[in-house]
């Protein structure tokens, strides 16, 4: 066997490969004896049948095929690992020569580019110990509580906890703010949740009525868009409902199922509150740690990477949309922007997830960081299950070796962020 390397550009290789008369012969026997395990031949045992059987029963196109894949995929991976490439993907085979004296073909490699790691004991990162104070669970239980409010009409003027729902428009200088319109939009008075002084506005309003004020939004208002603005608003009143919650008894805790008492509920919200500032805490010491590998590593992110990971981010962001009913299109056309202004806007992210993406392949290269085939199985099958438990009487039609190699890029991520946890992670 015989190989030539051309470099094609900074991430591509094309790689020319020959393979003469002995090596096809291995594959075409090697070829038969996987075949000799899969076909039944009557009279003989799994294995046993005579190759001229074989051939026969399969026929001399599928052997001669099936030892063309063979003799192909064994020889790539032989000069994958003597050369010790690190290969993306391979793309672009082509055979350029095949009789039973010489098989010559090509293949394009797309190799990652070389990371230079720092000293991982120079990277020391706090995590923070995790406490649920008791204001948080009582928060939350008044969120429970208003899960199982009830609502019951009233003509009467708006009070205080009221829920209204309301049509508005709200303009800036005469012209529609983004996002400035709707219609039944729920409000609970009291709730703070819209510009600070809206919703003391509604109180003493009654179904039907419509009231125009302008208000001054702070400077440090959340949004951004319109902090420091004067805004005006036109509401309509359109349904008004006084709120009854539930009191916080054991009965009211049975009520929500697994709960013998109110104890027991208040455990449930301390241990679940727990568990997700474990993980935002988990989250905010492995984007730190990334953060000063990336300032710290030699890593060249290439304008093809980048630009495919924006079109990742672009599809990704196009099924978000879809989720919401929306599309992309039309959301582009009202925010006034095309697929390109969003692509430049994004570019610096995408850069910074290539960056990520491939220090921690060489993490895992360099600390010798797998993922086992039982493993990848595993995770596979669970997926498919909850996929067909979420749709049931369906048939989805699974792309497995592509479901396969993103659930194994995503275990071996998973694994290699532990891995810099247990590294560089230090408990205050």
């Amino acid at each position: 066997m015989t190989s030539t390397n051309k470099k094609l550009d900074a991430d591509h290789v094309e790689l020319t490969v020959e393979l003469g008369r002995d090596e096809l012969a291995e594959s075409v026997r090697l070829t038969e004896d996987a075949l000799n395990q899969e076909v039944v031949i009557d009279g003989f045992r799994p294995g046993k049948a005579p190759r001229e059987r074989v051939c026969q029963q399969v026929g001399e196109a599928r052997v001669l095929e099936s030892a063309l894949q063979t003799a192909i995929q064994r020889s790539l991976a032989q000069i994958i690992t003597e050369q010790k490439l690190d290969v993306v993907e391979t793309t672009d085979l082509a055979v350029k020569e095949n009789t039973p004296a010489k098989l010559i073909y090509s293949v394009k490699l797309q190799i990652f580019p070389e990371v230079k790691l720092p000293d991982l004991a120079s990277i020391k990162v706090s995590r923070c110990n995790v406490v649920v104070e008791p204001k948080e669970i009582d928060e939350a239980l008044e969120t429970v509580k208003t899960s199982r409010a009830v609502l019951t009409g009233t003509d009467g003027s708006a009070v205080k906890g009221d829920r209204l729902e309301i049509d508005f428009e709200v303009k800036e200088n005469g012209i529609l703010i983004d996002g400035g319109q709707s219609e039944n939009h729920p409000v609970v008075i009291g709730k703070e949740n819209f510009v600070p002084g809206f919703e003391n506005q509604l109180v003493g309003l009654k179904k039907g009525d419509r009231k125009e004020f302008s208000l001054m939004v702070p400077k440090d208002f959340a949004n951004k868009t319109v902090a420091g603005k004067k805004l005006d608003f036109v509401i309509t009143v359109k349904d008004i409902k006084k709120v009854t919650l539930p009191e916080l008894t054991d009965d009211f805790a049975k009520t929500l199922g697994k709960f013998e008492n109110l104890d027991q509920l208040m455990l449930n919200i301390r241990d679940g509150l727990t568990e997700e500032k474990k993980e935002k805490e988990t989250q905010r010491v492995r984007l730190e740690i990334m953060d000063a590998l990336i300032n710290r590593a030699t890593c060249v992110a290439s304008p093809a990477m980048i630009e495919d990971q924006l079109t990742t981010m672009m599809q990704n962001f196009d099924q978000d949309l879809h989720r919401h009913d929306l599309e992309l299109s039309l959301y582009l056309a009202k925010i006034g922007k095309t697929q390109e202004d969003i692509k430049k806007e994004w570019r610096s992210e995408a850069e910074r997830q290539v960056k990520m993406a491939l220090i921690l392949h060489a993490l895992a290269r360099e600390n010798n960081i797998e993922i086992t085939r039982k493993e990848t199985d595993e995770a596979l099958e669970s997926l498919v299950q909850s996929t067909m438990l979420r749709s049931p009487g369906t048939n989805p039609n699974f792309d497995m070796e592509r479901m396969r190699s993103s659930i194994q890029s995503r275990l071996l991520s998973e694994k290699t962020l532990q891995f810099l946890e247990k590294t560089c992670v230090v408990t205050l």
